[in-house]
């Protein structure tokens, strides 16, 4: 099943823009990651968190132009926005959804050419940024050679005008690549739910320790160095004969139950799902936060359908 070479729209990615001139300082004090000093030829990925340290939404942060771009699920920027904006009438800041620029997934040496046709400069080193009139290009290499484009309706334009053959309009495509690396997202039935360690965060270096106060940052760092935490996300996944689709839909949000013994017990809430299928295989991946200790190999089951997941090995090591 060739799942790696795609270009696709990413409908459920939303950009929120963070301008003025305290923009350094007042994301200094929201995110997990710094921004302060900030490489703008690199991107972060971070989280926003209430102050009980449960996560509004997990991003990709860059630097575009004059303003920071956080690149994240719609669900999450909706709630995101709200909340940044609250506490940004005591800042000179300017924080709005950015309507001219849409997101892309682009995936496999095939579809590389499309990249480098809107951003020559592009490197292949991981979160790597390029700029210009097109938008925004952020190069992905830990798992899989991806890219994400945040493009202006003139690199929008472009990049169709360029794209002889049709595109694989499927996120699918996408979501699975990110799974595959690891990467868990924030969605409507999980705002508000869980702290970054629990989706791994610290793993893909989401989270600054050293940083000064943010929201939520009590409990994060209590997490880390008192041991709190007793759940991470693991990648599960399933191989089905495509007719039984229809039955064994993931749903984020829902709970799973895992094999112990004989019995069936609760185990964990699924983040992120991906399903790919072709005329005669489906596969079925998703991110699931579970017990931390949970083994590589065990056996997971959605409780409707009874379908069951098997958990795979992650590409970073828990810490």
């Amino acid at each position: 099943m060739n799942t790696e070479n795609f270009v696709t729209k990413l409908e459920n990615m939303h950009v929120i823009n963070v301008s003025g001139e305290q923009m350094h300082e007042y994301l200094h004090g929201q995110l997990t990651a710094s921004t302060q000093p900030f490489n703008e030829e690199k991107a972060r990925i971070s989280a926003h968190c209430d102050f009980k340290g449960k996560m509004f939404s997990v991003s990709y942060v860059s630097f575009y132009k004059d303003r920071f771009l956080l690149t994240m699920h719609k669900d999450a920027a909706a709630e995101s926005l709200n909340q940044l904006k609250k506490y940004a009438v005591f800042s000179k800041v300017d924080i709005t959804i950015d309507q001219d620029l849409s997101c892309f997934g682009v995936a496999g040496s095939a579809h590389k050419k499309y990249v480098h046709d809107l951003f020559p400069e592009i490197n292949n080193k991981h979160l790597s940024v390029v700029n210009n009139s097109y938008g925004q290009a952020i190069c992905f290499n830990d798992t899989t050679e991806r890219y994400l484009l945040i493009l202006t309706k003139s690199g929008q334009e472009k990049l169709l005008s360029n794209t002889k053959e049709p595109f694989k309009n499927d996120e699918n495509l996408w979501d699975l690549l990110e799974i595959e690396a690891g990467v868990a997202n924030i969605q409507a039935p999980t705002l508000s739910q869980f702290v970054p360690q629990m989706i791994n965060l610290q793993c893909l270096q989401g989270i600054d320790f050293d940083k000064g106060c943010y929201m939520g940052q009590e409990v994060v760092a209590r997490t880390k160095f008192l041991g709190k935490n007793k759940r991470a996300a693991f990648i599960v996944k399933a191989e089905l004969d495509s007719t039984k689709l229809s039955s064994n839909e993931l749903v984020v949000g829902e709970n799973i139950e895992i094999k112990v013994g004989d019995n069936w017990r609760r185990g964990g809430t699924i983040m992120r799902t991906a399903t790919v299928t072709d005329s005669f295989q489906t596969q079925l991946f998703a991110i699931i936060v579970m017990a931390n200790d949970t083994p590589i190999g065990s056996v997971v089951r959605l409780k409707e359908s009874n379908q069951e997941l098997v958990v795979q090995p992650l590409p970073y090591e828990l810490n």
